[in-house]
């Protein structure tokens, strides 16, 4: 940006108001980065908000007639002594049932987000919003051969890479044993200098791990991480155990420093541990894989329903017959992946049980919400108007995959674990380059031959382990969950006893159901789908809930106007 524009490297903000002077509002457009900015007219009366595209930092802002206040996250905002602490009520109802969609409702009242993507421009009398980037309106890009296609992604992602490293002097890695981490494990070491390592750490189950099953999950991703630190001479790989911790552990600093609730607070803890353990290693920036499902390690699934659209009915046939289930019919699978997820959800359901499927209802599984809550709040309506399935059904279209790309709380959650941890993140994969050209190629570059992901496996063939690159299963987040609940059964059970007696918790969250289900869990009993989605996946949403909702009630919000 200094060489284009002539002038000598400076500060960010000094060189966003140079971009700014010669190219005005069309600078977000040309910039490659992960930033927010806010510029302020010399005049003091007008104030021009921007987020990058893909992954940004927060900004979070308030205004009356006469004031503006704008933060990095809600506690700023509460600090000036003009912005009162009153949570948003529908958003609280929205997060209980996973609706994240409507991306300018933070979770206090008065509060807004600037979604990323987005310029706004505020004053006494005026707004003005500009959405300056969607991946759904890229030109296509055309290559000749598949050859190129992997070529071109190989050198996208050393760009991402050297341009994730620079500024940095000692990074570090969160490793897994799928595709995506280990692809910007692979490729970060080999950009660094040949006398610099690079540390590793990976999460390990804390104990015997929950059974998954064999055929579509693996548990234990250390050995997986390791196969690649024998492969990189300057890679060092370390099992993080996180004894002693799980979804609870700095519940408030995530709270205090982000402004929300975390959306899957029982992966949190790992996540937590890798953080504090490379920072008090001397790391100064932490590389995650975090984007690679939405970028270039894409499944394709889209395709069927691109192929239908295009009428190319033997290559759909052919591939359904290759990606079906072994015990599914081709018309069956036809029907799963094309027809079954644009059925409104009552006829689907009908036809489920018909079929002899029949389907949990969210509040029975891994929603904690009071459904009359649900219903006081439209929360069904409201997730069929924005566009989320709460059944999650299967979405065929790109449209899906490019919606989901960094909204909603992304870039909170990385506010507030820098706030807490003191360490920057990076994560090569969200690097927009290399994302404009996947969501711009053909998507038989994805998926052919009943093979998904085929651009990723391509570009790592020889970079990282045959069994990582070849793995069809996924691994298993906190799949020691059964271990560290049975850990902390009796201090939940009490503080579910506790919440049972706050009528202002219990109208909102189903805790005498899920106190029951707890209560009478038997540990070595034989998995059950519904009673293991209530205590792993309900169970830490709505303790994280009735906690956020108990800090926000009791934490005072500075207002000084009285």
């Amino acid at each position: 940006m200094a060489r284009s524009l002539g002038i000598s490297p400076t500060t960010d903000a000094a060189l966003y108001a140079a971009a700014f002077i010669r190219h005005g509002e069309e600078v977000d457009v040309r910039i490659c980065g992960q930033y927010a900015a806010i510029i302020v007219a010399s005049s003091g009366q007008s104030i021009r908000l921007s987020r990058s595209p893909l992954r940004a930092p927060p900004l979070h802002f308030w205004r009356s007639h006469d004031e503006l206040i704008v933060g990095s996250a809600p506690h700023l905002l509460f600090a000036t002594g003009r912005v009162l602490r009153e949570i948003d009520e529908q958003k609280i109802a929205d997060s209980l049932a996973l609706n994240y969609n409507e991306e300018e409702r933070s979770w206090f009242e008065g509060i807004r987000r600037l979604p990323i993507g987005t310029i706004k421009h505020l004053s006494r009398d005026d707004e003005r919003t500009r959405h300056f980037h969607d991946l759904a309106l890229l030109s296509p890009t055309r290559l000749k051969s598949t050859e190129d296609y992997v070529e071109q992604g190989r050198a996208l992602l050393q760009d991402a890479v050297r341009s994730s490293l620079d500024g940095f002097e000692k990074p570090a890695v969160s490793l897994s044993g799928g595709l995506d981490s280990q692809a910007v494990a692979a490729f970060t070491a080999q950009a660094l200098p040949e006398e610099a390592r690079l540390k590793a750490y990976t999460s390990v189950p804390n104990g015997p791990a929950t059974p998954a099953r064999a055929g579509e999950f693996f548990t234990n991703e250390l050995p997986y991480a390791q196969e690649l630190g024998r492969i990189y001479g300057n890679l060092d790989v370390e099992g993080v155990t996180t004894e002693g911790r799980w979804f609870t552990h700095q519940l408030e600093q995530v709270f205090e420093f982000g402004g929300i609730v975390p959306r899957n607070a029982a992966n949190l803890h790992w996540i937590h541990d890798i953080a504090e353990r490379a920072r008090n290693e001397g790391h100064d920036v932490l590389f995650t894989g975090s984007s690679g499902n939405l970028s270039f390690s894409l499944d394709g699934n889209w395709a069927f329903e691109e192929w239908f659209r295009r009428v190319q009915w033997r290559r759909l046939l052919r591939e359904t017959r290759l990606a079906k289930a072994s015990d599914q019919s081709v018309l069956r699978a036809l029907y799963a992946r094309l027809f079954a997820p644009r059925l409104p959800q009552p006829v689907w359901l009908v036809l489920q049980k018909l079929a002899g499927r029949e389907h949990a209802s969210p509040f029975e599984t891994w929603s904690p919400i009071n459904p009359d809550w649900a219903k006081r709040w439209n929360v069904a309506d409201r997730s069929d108007a924005m566009g989320h399935d709460m059944l999650f059904r299967f979405e065929p279209r790109a449209a899906a995959y490019r919606r989901d790309f960094g909204g909603g709380e992304a870039g909170d959650i990385d506010q507030a674990f820098l706030q807490i941890h003191g360490i920057q993140e990076r994560d090569p994969l969200a690097y927009r380059p290399l994302v404009e050209f996947c969501h711009s190629i053909p998507v038989e570059q994805f998926i052919a031959d009943g093979e998904t992901r085929l651009l990723a496996r391509r570009m790592l063939e020889g970079k990282v382990p045959e069994k990582v690159r070849t793995e069809k299963r996924r691994g298993v987040q906190t799949s020691d969950w059964r271990e560290r609940l049975a850990q902390e059964r009796a201090a939940l059970s009490q503080e579910l006893s506790s919440l049972q007696r706050d009528e202002a918790i219990t109208s909102r969250i189903n805790i005498k159901d899920l106190k029951a289900t707890l209560d009478n869990w038997v540990e070595d009993a034989p998995a059950d789908p519904v009673i293991e989605s209530r205590l792993c996946l309900a169970l830490p949403r709505a303790i994280a809930t009735a906690r956020f909702i108990q800090w926000a009630e009791r934490t005072p919000s500075f207002d000084t106007r009285a």
